[in-house]
């Protein structure tokens, strides 16, 4: 497996409230190999056979940790393929990825520290996630976790139009 140092602070690694997916993969699935390397098209990652994950070289940490999750979260899930369900099977998983990478004590806690929730660039560098996941897990935010966030936050000005 290739080696991989987290930009997230030792802290939230500590308290257990960053998810780490090379962790996971090291522990869990001990029989994959990760390759970064060049990919064609869009393809930022995926699973091969003889247990390879290939990631697409030359992207941010952010988006290889992102990245790397989904391809654990379709493990998780078996590799069937999906037919005409694929978009949703697509979905579901992003939905995961970024409910297990951006847990509410966490985006919070980037929040405050950089003292406010308009500039996503920063949040998804300190937060070690691509823009998608981001926004993934932004549009996930309703009823209790809406209010559970604003309550972690405390006087906070309106979140990104989520009413």
């Amino acid at each position: 497996m290739t080696a991989h140092a987290t930009l997230l602070p030792a802290a939230l690694t500590e308290q257990g409230l960053a998810y780490d997916p090379w962790r996971d993969l090291y522990e869990n699935w001990p029989a994959y190999e990760v390759r970064i390397e060049p990919m064609g098209d869009d393809l930022l990652g995926e699973i091969r056979e003889g247990d390879i994950i290939a990631l697409r070289a030359g992207t941010s940490s952010g988006q290889l940790r992102s990245t790397l999750t989904h391809e654990i979260v379709h493990l998780e899930r078996g590799l069937e393929s999906c037919g005409q369900w694929q978009a949703r099977e697509e979905a579901a998983v992003e939905a995961e990825v970024a409910r297990r990478l951006l847990p509410l004590e966490l985006l919070a806690a980037a929040i405050r520290d950089i003292g406010g929730d308009t500039d996503q660039a920063r949040l998804c560098a300190m937060l070690d996630v691509d823009h998608l996941i981001l926004q993934v897990r932004i549009g996930q935010l309703r009823g209790s976790e809406l209010r559970t966030l604003r309550r972690l936050l405390g006087p906070q000005r309106d979140l990104w139009s989520v009413a």
